[in-house]
């Protein structure tokens, strides 16, 4: 019974110490997640017409280090712009959901730049209505993206900003797509 408990603090010794390493000297950690509060715009004119191509954009992200500074992750976000045409309002709906690689570039003990692409499934939906009643569509369309963060870290936490350019397909039945770019900031924690 000694055994196995001096055998079993040895290995959580071990495993501690390992991995305390492996968060010193990973970039961010070994993994991450954040939160972003940012400014997204779609570049489709349409949109523009449908006073409904900027908004608030909310996101949560979750990345896991693959090799020193090479991270793979995922990120969810949300927007919903809301505009007028004459007697109409509209309101759009977007959900994207991608998939990243990034590669961290430390530029300092407490300044990390990241590069990063991916591949999104994005879902959106169109609504236009008047007092008398609605009408809306809606889709998910493949779409890419590349990006790049500046993040300061404090210990375990970082903030930053980041700019993205995503690029979609066109959304059925009308000849519309989803590109967009986004600017904004994150906090995250690093494990």
């Amino acid at each position: 019974m000694k055994k196995t408990i001096v055998v079993t603090l040895m290995f959580l010794l071990v495993f501690v110490s390992a991995s305390a390493y492996a968060a010193e000297k990973a970039s961010l950690g070994v993994g991450n997640l954040a939160v972003k509060l940012g400014y997204i715009e779609f570049t489709n004119g349409d949109l523009g017409d449908a006073d409904v191509d900027k908004a608030l954009y909310i996101g949560l992200e979750g990345y896991t280090q693959l090799v020193p500074q090479l991270y793979l992750g995922l990120e969810a976000g949300y927007a919903h712009p809301e505009g007028e045409i004459g007697p109409y309002d509209t309101e759009l709906t977007y959900v994207p959901v991608e998939l990243n690689a990034k590669y961290a570039l430390p530029i300092s003990p407490y300044l990390v730049v990241d590069l990063g692409a991916g591949v999104s499934y994005n879902y959106s939906e169109f609504k236009i209505s008047d007092g008398h009643g609605s009408d809306s569509t809606d889709d998910w369309v493949f779409g890419g993206q590349f990006f790049v963060d500046v993040n300061y870290m404090f210990e375990k936490v970082f903030i930053g900003f980041n700019g993205k350019y995503q690029i979609t397909e066109e959304f059925k039945h009308d000849d519309f797509e989803l590109s967009n770019w986004r600017v904004g900031g994150q906090i995250g924690y690093m494990f």
